[in-house]
């Protein structure tokens, strides 16, 4: 397999083959840290399969123009449901574990402490990766009026009639990281009942 072949197979992986390749290379770094405590290898495997598929749902992110998000968002909801609850849970847990690292290690720069720091931002970036792609799992789940009467999507882009996965990141990033919504409108109200709980997440973090 060449590397144009391999770069269009990670593009188009789904959010379960996703996870396990992320654990796979996770495992790895953890069998092959050369350390001989526990914290870093722990930290470091963490951090690897966080970037690993942060980096490979990137790659569909960039490559997919709103047809293609549109469709892959149909196609995938369930899975990105199951995925979406289960590595949220995991990253924002992980937080707490990471601070008591941190606390542990408060007086000195260790090899532990750059880990930890490197763990914090991957899952930082993981979360807010995880609700751009719910969010727009969320917007295309339905072609026609929601039960409550409001229309199908939940959010209104600006100059934008079918938005694709760059306006959920978009939206997800200005959301998380300023608690506003910016140029980009929620329109119903299960939307918005998703949106505070990624705000509430992102508050905490």
């Amino acid at each position: 397999m060449n590397f144009g072949s391999l770069l269009i197979t990670c593009k188009n992986l789904s959010p379960k083959y996703r996870t396990i390749l992320s654990l796979w290379l996770a495992t790895l770094v953890f069998l092959l840290m050369p350390s001989s405590t526990l914290e870093p290898r722990i930290l470091a495997a963490w951090s690897a399969g966080v970037l690993c598929f942060v980096a490979l749902a990137w790659f569909m992110i960039f490559d997919a123009t709103p047809g293609k998000t549109r469709d892959r968002a149909q196609r995938q909801e369930a899975d990105h449901l199951a995925v979406f609850l289960l590595v949220v849970f995991i990253a924002f847990s992980s937080l707490f574990a990471i601070a008591v690292v941190l606390a542990k290690h408060k007086d000195s720069f260790t090899l532990s402490v750059g880990l930890s720091i490197m763990a914090i931002f991957s899952s930082w970036i993981l979360i807010h990766t995880m609700f751009t792609l719910n969010y727009a799992a969320f917007y295309y789940r339905r072609n026609d009026l929601s039960i409550e009467g409001e229309a199908m999507g939940g959010l209104e882009f600006s100059n934008v009639e079918l938005p694709s996965y760059l306006d959920f990141l978009y939206f997800t990033f200005t959301l998380g990281m300023t608690s506003q919504t910016s140029d980009t409108q929620i329109t119903s109200s299960a939307m918005r009942r998703l949106s505070l709980g990624h705000t509430i997440t992102a508050d905490c973090r």
